[in-house]
């Protein structure tokens, strides 16, 4: 374990380096710091990409096929449309960026209502919601720093290191910093997931074909639908696809990304990169949860079993390269996230009702000085440990999913108004919240966040349409359809 260690502290020390590098480059203002100045395909890509991944790619995934079987499968969707979202939806952002100067959708989401109210709750909501998110890769952190030290390293310190390493990149290297190590990092993360899954494959089987035949013949119930727990029912896969989807791209961290593009070229290509490579990077997973239930039936925590089976059926060296894959991919979001929650504090919080007149340092400072205030939440959060990876995903975007029709209506439809995005988007939040925390039910089998995301839609065009029309709305839409119309 004393390597593992080690090639671990060189992976930390590697992404610490990459960090003074981009800090050294960047311009110390806050639209650099938000936004990294014009990023190209490689590091777009990426970043994007390892950003809307996680610690849910090396733990939750696999925990939740160990746990709930081939019901997991039927995911592909929340990978292919990510990379379409981002062109249909974030060119229009990326557009809106150069136009009018926004850095961030609730600065967008405020302008275009001409309502502080409507970007008040935009902050709020994926304030709020970013936290147990940032959360979950302290926890994946925690994970690994506990299973690559055969337990010598506590839960506590592993969500301690996790934080204290978060801080350092993002501190030093804003957007760029965190963009260039992500784009390491989604490299490793790539290699490190289909490589190790494919030893660990090998090492018991002399291929994948035969690896699902023997998990079929012992544990045949992984393979029924709604599988052995009864969760993956249509209405739960329907519920995870949409909300996880639709409400990713509401994250700032993954918003963001919209607006850093350096041309409408690069956004293209990076949408199509990044299906490809959030599709891919998922092939070997299910064979993972299958053969580790199968080979590791009575694991503490199902999350675990993808880096259990490597430190039992690979080379500690080789174990604790990938295992440090998994600290990639839990790193690249959790950086991301302490970034992008730091850049909305300085400009969609303190610019705006704090100190309207606060120059670029003192927005840099503030944005700096943020990534510590959101970091030690997120951390003191992870060490409640509140379940698993795959769920607290689920209720993360459930959070952030409401805002999908305010966001969106803005951009497209002329007849969207401030009283529409204001009342749906909290009747939508508080139903999520009551279906979730204080009723706990799922009507027909759909989940809180579905309902909630449907009722916000339906509240929107309704009170919308009951309104008046805002005349600035109409020019923005109008400016962004003239604009894709010539190019």
């Amino acid at each position: 374990m004393t390597v593992g260690i080690v090639i671990l502290i060189c992976y930390m020390i590697v992404l610490l380096g990459i960090a003074v590098y981009a800090s050294h480059r960047d311009q110390k203002n806050i639209k650099d710091f938000a936004t990294g100045g014009g990023l190209g395909i490689f590091v777009l890509t990426l970043t994007f990409s390892a950003t809307y991944h996680s610690a849910y790619a090396f733990m939750g995934a696999g925990g939740f096929v160990y746990s709930n079987g081939i019901g997991w499968w039927v995911n592909g969707l929340w990978t292919v449309l990510p990379g379409v979202l981002f062109w249909v939806w974030g060119r229009r952002l990326w557009f809106m960026g150069k136009k009018y100067g926004y850095m961030s959708v609730a600065d967008y989401a405020a302008d275009v209502y001409q309502s502080n109210t409507v970007g008040i709750l935009v902050t709020a909501i994926t304030m709020v919601f970013t936290v147990p998110y940032v959360a979950m890769q302290a926890i994946g952190c925690s994970y690994i720093f506990t299973a690559i030290s055969g337990g010598k390293l506590s839960y506590t310190v592993g969500a301690v290191l996790f934080f204290v390493i978060m801080i350092i990149l993002v501190w030093l290297g804003g957007m760029k910093g965190v963009a260039i190590t992500d784009a390491a990092q989604g490299v490793f993360m790539f290699i490190g997931l289909l490589g190790g899954s494919l030893w660990v494959i090998r090492a018991n089987f002399p291929s994948v074909a035969v690896a699902f035949e023997a998990a079929f013949a012992n544990c045949p119930e992984l393979f029924t639908m709604p599988g052995p727990n009864g969760v993956v029912t249509p209405q739960d896969w329907l519920s995870r696809w949409l909300v996880i989807t639709f409400g990713m791209m509401m994250f700032p961290q993954v918003s963001l990304r919209f607006f850093a593009g350096k041309s409408l070229r690069v956004m293209k290509w990076s949408a199509v990169f990044s299906s490809i490579y959030l599709t891919f990077i998922y092939v070997l997973t299910p064979c993972v949860g299958f053969i580790g239930r199968l080979l590791m039936p009575d694991l503490a925590a199902a999350d675990t079993v993808f880096p259990e089976m490597l430190l039992r059926y690979t080379p500690t060296v080789f174990a604790a390269l990938v295992i440090a894959g998994a600290l990639a991919a839990a790193m690249s979001t959790g950086d991301s996230q302490l970034h992008a929650a730091s850049a909305m504090i300085s400009t969609d919080i303190y610019k705006k009702y704090i100190n309207k007149n606060a120059d670029e340092k003192s927005m840099y400072n503030v944005a700096r000085a943020g990534v510590l205030v959101v970091g030690l939440v997120s951390v003191v959060v992870a060490l409640l440990r509140p379940g698993m990876l795959a769920d607290l995903l689920n209720l993360a975007n459930s959070g952030v999913g409401v805002l999908v029709p305010t966001i969106i209506g803005g951009m497209y439809w002329k007849r969207a108004t401030k009283q529409g995005a204001i009342v749906s988007t909290v009747i939508g939040e508080t139903m999520m919240v009551l279906m979730t925390f204080v009723f706990k039910v799922s009507p027909l089998g759909f989940s809180a966040g579905l309902w909630s995301m449907a009722t916000a839609l339906v509240v929107y065009v309704a009170v919308c349409l009951a309104t008046k029309p805002q005349e600035h709305v109409g020019e923005v839409v109008d400016s962004i359809n003239t604009f894709f119309e010539l190019n």
